[in-house]
């Protein structure tokens, strides 16, 4: 309640309690403070083949799109043959596939246009949506689509 009567949360209190924090914020769908406690969630969380995909789907479960694609990158960094030994993406949703596809293509990328939606960052479509006057809170795919449909031209 006090986040929501204009009170600040102290940012080492945000990244101590972060996951608990998110959880609230999803509850109560405060987005300002989910998209903050996500950021700092995604910079404070530690990554491991042994528990990729459980954070995978858990930021698919609660729309946290910038954990998601940090956890894609990760793995698009990562050992492939330490992944394929240690990670069953029997337990991952098939349509994350497509997220995972985009960290590897951007990994390799040579050269960055930055003109494609597909292969922008998440935060950089937020900020194109908030630039835009639309939702930032939601999957990757869903920015996307806002930004489609808004007929919104990258300019080179």
């Amino acid at each position: 309640l006090y986040y929501c009567y204009g009170g600040k949360i102290d940012e080492e209190d945000l990244q101590s309690n972060a996951s608990e924090i998110l959880e609230a914020a999803d509850r109560f769908d405060i987005v300002n403070l989910k998209l903050e406690a996500e950021a700092c969630y995604v910079e404070t969380v530690e990554l491991t083949v042994d528990d990729i995909i459980e954070t995978i789907t858990y930021a698919d479960s609660k729309n946290l799109a910038l954990l998601k694609e940090h956890c894609m990158d990760f793995l698009g960094r990562a050992d492939k043959a330490e992944v394929a030994e240690k990670v069953s993406f029997d337990d991952m949703p098939s349509r994350l596939m497509t997220d995972l596809m985009v960290a590897m293509a951007r990994s390799e990328r040579k050269s960055s246009r930055g003109d494609e939606l597909s292969m922008m960052r998440v935060s950089d479509l937020r900020r194109l949506a908030h630039e835009k006057g639309l939702g930032v809170d939601g999957s990757r795919e869903m920015l996307i689509a806002s930004l489609k449909d808004d007929d919104v031209v990258i300019v080179e």
